[in-house]
C-alpha cells in the first residue's frame, strides 16, 4: 500500500500497517527486525492508551467532537458476594455454579489469618512472560 501509516525506526527501517497484519511477511523478518518492531509497537501502545485516556477525560468533561461520541452499552453481571444467591445456585446447580475467590481476594477479605488455609490448597505454577530490557 502506498498510502498507509508507516512506523520508521531509528535506523530508517519502514514497517507499514500491512506488514503488521500479514503473518507471512512477519515470518520473513529476522530476529533483529522483529525485536525492533516489537519495541516500536510497545511504545505505540503506551502512546495510544494515553490518547484514549485524554479523549475519555475530555468527553467526560463535556467536550464535543465531530465524529466521536460516547455510546452506552448494557452490562450484565451477578451479585457475586450475595450469600443467598450463592446458596440457591449451589442447591440448584451444584458447586460448579459458584467460584472461589483468588488468593489475593481472600486475603483482602479475611486478612492474614487465612494464609495457613491457603498454603494447604494453593497450586503454584509458572508461566512464560516476555521481558523487555
Amino acid at each position: 500500500m502506498a498510502n498507509e501509516i508507516t512506523i520508521i525506526d531509528d535506523f530508517g527501517q519502514n514497517f507499514g500497517l500491512s506488514l503488521l497484519n500479514d503473518k507471512e511477511r512477519l515470518k520473513e523478518l529476522d530476529n533483529d527486525q522483529l525485536e525492533d518492531l516489537v519495541y516500536l509497537i510497545k511504545h505505540l501502545k503506551n502512546g495510544i492508551s494515553k490518547v484514549d485516556k485524554e479523549l475519555k477525560e475530555r468527553l467526560d468533561s463535556g467536550s464535543q467532537f465531530k465524529h466521536i461520541t460516547y455510546g452506552e452499552s448494557k452490562t450484565v453481571s451477578l451479585d457475586k458476594d450475595n450469600e443467598k444467591n450463592k446458596k440457591a445456585f449451589v442447591k440448584n446447580y451444584g458447586w460448579g455454579a459458584v467460584e472461589v475467590k483468588t488468593p489475593k481476594q481472600l486475603k483482602e477479605l479475611f486478612g492474614a489469618s487465612i494464609q495457613d488455609d491457603l498454603d494447604r490448597v494453593v497450586a503454584y505454577g509458572t508461566q512464560k512472560r516476555v521481558k523487555y530490557e
